[in-house]
């Protein structure tokens, strides 16, 4: 089995910021289990450099309509990013500088997924908007889909629906 690293970015006090922690929460105890789980609100170069194994990020967008799930090879990110798919979290550094430096320093971009949602409201101290926690149960599944192909190293030919 290989180590898995769940990076969950956000801010829970952010309305669909916490997309995450509810993702996480709506995960069968198992899955979680399986995984090493890093609450990092904000997705740093430390965050996956030197990651024993492989990564999931978790984290709300900004670009598709909201609601819309989003599920990417972390290498296919920076260019999501410049399409304008953005996670929505506040990071240090823009999310293409991140993971350039990551793929420059010795060992690379580890091998993961990026899953998120896309967000509808950020306003401080809102619940998540109708539209994402309808959308968490397949943000969750689609999660667990990808933790335990990442822990048994198999790779789909296909993405579930």
């Amino acid at each position: 089995m290989r180590h898995v690293v769940l990076l969950a970015c956000g801010e829970p006090m952010r309305g669909d910021d916490a997309l995450a922690l509810a993702v996480l929460d709506a995960l069968p105890p198992t899955t979680r289990g399986m995984v090493e789980v890093r609450p990092v609100g904000q997705l740093m170069p430390d965050d996956l450099h030197g990651v024993d194994g492989a990564v999931i990020v978790v984290d709300a967008v900004d670009g598709p309509a909201p609601g819309t799930l989003i599920d990417l090879p972390l290498s296919a990110l920076s260019d999501a990013y410049d399409r304008g798919l953005t996670p929505a979290s506040s990071h240090a550094l823009p999310l293409p500088v991140t993971l350039g430096i990551v793929g420059r320093l010795p060992g690379g971009l580890p091998e993961g997924r990026f899953v998120g949602v896309a967000a509808a409201d950020y306003t401080l101290g809102a619940p998540l908007s109708a539209v994402v926690r309808d959308a968490v149960p397949a943000c969750a599944a689609r999660v667990n889909h990808w933790v335990r192909a990442l822990v048994h190293d198999t790779r789909p030919s296909h993405v579930p629906d």
